[in-house]
Formats: C-alpha cells, sequence, structure tokens
C-alpha cells in the first residue's frame, strides 16, 4: 500500500515538473519575443517634424486703426457727347495712350460745316456793306442809320458762325489732358445718341487718391499726417500716404468721416479701382514682440506658440507657450507677453507640434543638404 502512494506521488512530482518546465520554455518563448519586438521597435527614429523657425525679437509698434480703401486716379474723366449723330472719324486706340488736344471721335458735321461756308459769305459781303457805307458816310452821301443796319448785320452773321463753331466743335471729342482711354467698340459709320459715354480717360498715375472712411470718434485726424497703405497680394511692404483732405460732414448713414490721401504710385502701381489696406496710427508706441501669424496657435484656453527648446543632445524639442496677443496686423501678430527676445518659435508648420516632440529647423536641414552636396 506504501508502495503505491510513492509510485503515485513520484508520477505526481513528475508530471508538475514537466508543467513547470513547459511554463519556463513558453515564458522564455514569450521573453524572447517581446524582447526582440523592442528591438525591432527601438530601430525605428523618433517620432519628429521639420518646421520653419525664427528668432524672437522686440519692436515699437504703435496701435492702428485698419479700415478699407479705394485707389482714385487724380485726374479721370467719364467723356460724354452732347449731340446724336453718325461717328465719321474714330482717331483714339482703345485702351491706348492719348495727349492733350488729340482728337478721339469726330462726328458727323458736313451740315454745320455747309452753313459755316454760306454765313462765311454772308460775312464777307456784309464787310463790304460796312466799307462802303463808312466811305459814304465821310462824304456824306449815306445816313448813319444805313452804316449802323450794315455793321449790326455783319455782327449778326459772325455771331451765327461762332454758334455753328461752337456746334462743330461740341460735335468733336478732345482729349482734355493726357491719359490713358478705356477699352470701346465705337466703329466709323456707328449711330450714336446723344450723352453716350465714348470713353474714360485716366491721366497719369504717378500719383493716386487713397479714399477711405474712419469711425466718427476718429473724424480729427489732421491734414498732413501719414497713414499706411497695404496690399499684401499686390506689394510686399506698406506704403506712405499722406492725408490730404477730410470732409466736414459725418456720413448719417454709417457714422463715419470721408477721408483722402495721396499716394506716390511709382512702386505699387495701383490700378484706379484698388482695394487697399489703409492703417492710421491712434495711440501712442508701445513694445511688442511680432512674430508671423503661422506662428501663432489657438484652443479652448487661449492663443499659444511652440518654443523650441535644445535637449541634453543638443536637438530642439517643442514647448508649448501661453502668450498674449494686443492685435493683429496685416500678416504679424504682436505678442506683448509670453516669449521673449532671443527665444526660438516654429512658425509654419507649427500645427504638426505636440509637447516635447523632437523638431528640426527647416533652415537648417536646407543648409546641411547644400553642404553636402
Amino acid at each position: 500500500m506504501a508502495q503505491s502512494k510513492m509510485v503515485q506521488l513520484k508520477r505526481w512530482l513528475l508530471t508538475l515538473l514537466m508543467l513547470v518546465c513547459i511554463i519556463a520554455a513558453l515564458g522564455f518563448v514569450k521573453f524572447t519575443q517581446i524582447k526582440a519586438a523592442i528591438a525591432f521597435g527601438e530601430s525605428f527614429p523618433e517620432p519628429s517634424e521639420t518646421v520653419q523657425t525664427m528668432q524672437v525679437s522686440a519692436a515699437q509698434w504703435q496701435p492702428k486703426l485698419e479700415v478699407i480703401g479705394e485707389i482714385k486716379a487724380i485726374r479721370s474723366v467719364e467723356l460724354r457727347n452732347e449731340f446724336e449723330g453718325i461717328i465719321t472719324k474714330v482717331a483714339f486706340p482703345s485702351g491706348g495712350r492719348v495727349n492733350k488736344g488729340d482728337l478721339l471721335v469726330q462726328l458727323d458735321i458736313a451740315p454745320e460745316l455747309a452753313q459755316l461756308e454760306a454765313i462765311n459769305a454772308e460775312i464777307e459781303l456784309a464787310k463790304l456793306d460796312v466799307k462802303r457805307f463808312s466811305d459814304l458816310l465821310e462824304v456824306r452821301a449815306s445816313s448813319k442809320d444805313q452804316f449802323d443796319r450794315a455793321n449790326s448785320q455783319l455782327m449778326v452773321n459772325r455771331a451765327r458762325a461762332r454758334a455753328l463753331q461752337a456746334t462743330i466743335d461740341r460735335k468733336t471729342i478732345l482729349a482734355p489732358f493726357s491719359g490713358t482711354t478705356s477699352i470701346h467698340d465705337w466703329e466709323v459709320g456707328t449711330y450714336i445718341a446723344a450723352n453716350s459715354v465714348i470713353t474714360r480717360l485716366v491721366g497719369d498715375l504717378d500719383s493716386v487718391w487713397v479714399d477711405f472712411s474712419v469711425p466718427q470718434w476718429q473724424s480729427n485726424i489732421e491734414i498732413g499726417s501719414k497713414v499706411n497703405v497695404a496690399a499684401p497680394s499686390l506689394i510686399n511692404a506698406p506704403l506712405e500716404a499722406t492725408i490730404s483732405a477730410v470732409n466736414q460732414q459725418i456720413a448719417s448713414g454709417s457714422r463715419s468721416v470721408l477721408v483722402r490721401a495721396k499716394l506716390n504710385n511709382t512702386i505699387a502701381k495701383f490700378k484706379p479701382g484698388t482695394i487697399v489696406k489703409v492703417l492710421f496710427p491712434i495711440d501712442e508706441y508701445q513694445q511688442v514682440f511680432p512674430i508671423p501669424n503661422e506662428a501663432l496657435r489657438f484652443d479652448t484656453f487661449g492663443s499659444y506658440v511652440y518654443v523650441l527648446n535644445k535637449d541634453d543632445k543638443g536637438d530642439y524639442r517643442a514647448k508649448r507657450r501661453p502668450v498674449s496677443v494686443v492685435t493683429r496686423e496685416l500678416d504679424k501678430a504682436m505678442v506683448t507677453q509670453g516669449i521673449e527676445t532671443g527665444e526660438t518659435i516654429a512658425t509654419v508648420g507649427s500645427a504638426k507640434l505636440s509637447e516635447g516632440l523632437l523638431v528640426f529647423s527647416a533652415d537648417q536641414q536646407a543648409s546641411r543638404s547644400a553642404e553636402a552636396k
């Protein structure tokens, strides 16, 4: 009986030892697999992003009010005809350059010219009558009344000639000043009604007006003061213009005042009708940290930027930093708190970053690639 129990106990011990060996083998296999997986994972580089960067620097900034303005030509006129008629000559190019006094359009003046020739003949005859009665009056062979009548008829004929000449002149459309015409479709033989638009003539655009409206609480803007004119899609940097006129009445609908500034247009080459941004100062200068709009991020906690700090290996790491923004002007955000002079922040590509992420500077990457070549 005792021997039977011993045999059974040995069997259980052998079974238990086998189970332990199997578990140990499985554990070793799993450990090896996990270790291999960890090694495989470590073979991949650390997640990182490449962004454009900039160093923060302080600047003096003056708060400005931004409004919309419109470019207008200093000399611009819409030429119309007073009389109806048939076009006999089109002498100006469509959308071309003309000089002061150049013929633009000639309407049919044949009837007026014929009448003018007849009146000129009558004028010559009236001159002879005046001369004859003047000579007769000197020898008392004629009366003063006959001389006066002949002289009056001469004056009447001359007045009729001037009236016809005025009609001829008004049917002859001339350029009132040098400039550029608009595009037209006029052709010889076209019948044109009275008060039709012949063309719009725009003078030289070396200087232009910038018309804009300001709120009534800024209506005390002074003539001669400076404003900045910006058009990010057309010019790289704002241009300076000088206030030349201010309306003396506030518009009842918008409660604003129309202001006109003169702008040197030799750089921007703005065309009349261009919409621009006008910025004029409303407060004293203060210190800010201007940063590109691409560097500024937003969430439910407010605005922030990613400051790039170097770790022990000298690599950049992203650090979320809340900032206070006083305003945004054009492509810049004016930061008053949260960053300091000399710090490096991410600009274009900052949306890809997260706290502690490894970051590479696009400028450094480009310089390394150039050196490698």
